[in-house]
């Protein structure tokens, strides 16, 4: 009987939750082709509040403190499930966008709506092609001054809840661009979807901002240490 009724409400949440992105995702699109900056952002965040809300997500947030409003950082945030990007733009206070795998911008809808935001493609099934795409990238970020960018080191949603083995990728990019590491936790977010499975369970989730980390003096020589100090901050929440 609880699996039934887990069933139904999921599947409500779906309906509704992809209606509203759908509505929601051609009026950015609209937006967009006329408006920018401020009233942009504003109607990307509420889309992406009212989806949070829809799902039964309720978000607490802390370590704001750790934020620099006007600052540029390259953000780092684990990966659940999918419903981060929501969860992420419902919680930062700053204008931000992410780095997203170049398959993603040919899905339908999803693909137009993050096309037109700004987002940012890269290729991560080739080395030499990820070079490149992280070069063009690096470029992108230096020309985008008022935004930050939001990398998810693990690469792909976690399958047990625990922190995955990041990838090398966001920190080559944190050297390209110099940029200091803003980790952004989500905790609680496992028990509310998470791959594999297309339930969803209203719940909490906490959002921490931890303190920045510098990438001023390290190298491709040495970047293995600067994973690892990343890494720790994580794990201190997530095991």
């Amino acid at each position: 009987m609880k699996k039934a009724a887990a069933l139904a409400r999921s599947l409500l949440i779906w309906g509704a939750g992809w209606v509203w992105f759908s509505l929601g995702g051609l009026c950015l699109l609209l937006i967009g082709i006329f408006r920018a900056g401020a009233f942009f952002e504003s109607w990307l965040k509420g889309l992406c509040r009212s989806l949070v809300w829809i799902c039964g997500i309720r978000v607490t947030v802390s370590g704001k403190e750790n934020f620099s409003p006007g600052r540029q950082y390259l953000l780092m945030m684990n990966h659940v499930n999918i419903l981060d990007a929501f969860v992420f733009y419902s919680s930062f206070p700053g204008w931000a966008r992410g780095i997203e795998e170049e398959r993603h911008f040919n899905w339908p809808v999803y693909g137009w709506v993050i096309r037109r935001m700004g987002q940012i493609p890269v290729n991560l099934r080739s080395g030499a092609r990820a070079l490149q795409s992280l070069r063009r990238a690096a470029e992108l970020i230096r020309q985008k001054k008022d935004y930050s960018f939001m990398v998810l080191p693990e690469g792909t949603r976690t399958r047990d809840g625990k922190l995955g083995p990041f990838k090398k990728g966001g920190f080559l990019l944190a050297l390209e661009t110099g940029l200091n590491i803003l980790p952004l936790v989500q905790k609680g977010a496992y028990g509310i979807n998470r791959r594999g499975s297309l339930l969803i369970r209203p719940g909490r989730i906490e959002f921490v901002f931890e303190k920045p980390i510098a990438t001023a003096g390290y190298t491709r020589e040495n970047l293995g240490e600067l994973m690892e100090k990343v890494r720790s901050v994580y794990l201190h929440h997530v095991e």
